[in-house]
């Protein structure tokens, strides 16, 4: 393969990591980011099924362990605030309701930016206009200069700016249960 430039648009969870296992593979993935850095803080991330599997093989689940927030379980409480009821964090092997790991989505996206070590990361700044041919994609950017790339990845979220651009507006895609079609 001549080029293998590969635009990745979005760094909050899955951008990193796919930067990170196409540069593993021999490819030049950028990341591109709207935000004008990292964003930090979010919700906690329960680690879990393919996620966890993918931060194993990724050698990156001591450091996943080390980020963890404290938490014991769920516990039902009554008026008087007696426990009815206690799912431990143990429970069903760390798999059930409350995750074993669980990390802030903020320190998660950090930890799979850091493992993409050698990507370049354009911030502030978003993709404008893609044109593709035989050869790859030409994509305008709002601030830096127009680039070529073999492929362009959208990572950026539900209402995600790249897949407006290649497929039009979500409203003539978008079908139920998230599934898309061209």
């Amino acid at each position: 393969m001549e080029n293998t430039d590969i635009l990745i648009c979005g760094a909050g969870i899955a951008g990193p990591a796919l930067a990170h296992w196409l540069r593993r593979h021999g490819f030049r993935p950028t990341v591109v980011e709207r935000a004008p850095g990292p964003r930090p803080g979010g919700q906690a991330v329960d680690l879990r099924g393919a996620g966890r599997t993918v931060i194993e093989r990724m050698g990156l689940m001591e450091r996943a362990r080390a980020l963890c927030v404290e938490q014991r379980g769920v516990a039902l409480v009554d008026r008087r605030g007696r426990h009815t009821a206690r799912m431990p964090v143990e429970l069903f092997g760390g798999e059930g309701i409350v995750s074993e790991i669980e990390i802030l989505r903020g320190d998660l996206a950090d930890l799979l930016r850091e493992a993409s070590e050698g990507v370049e990361y354009l911030y502030d700044d978003t993709v404008t206009a893609l044109t593709e041919d035989a050869g790859g994609v030409t994509v305008r950017f709002e601030n830096a200069p127009q680039r070529r790339f073999h492929l362009v990845v959208g990572a950026d979220g539900l209402h995600s700016a790249v897949r407006r651009l290649a497929f039009g507006p979500e409203q003539d895609h978008y079908r139920p249960l998230g599934g898309y079609r061209s």
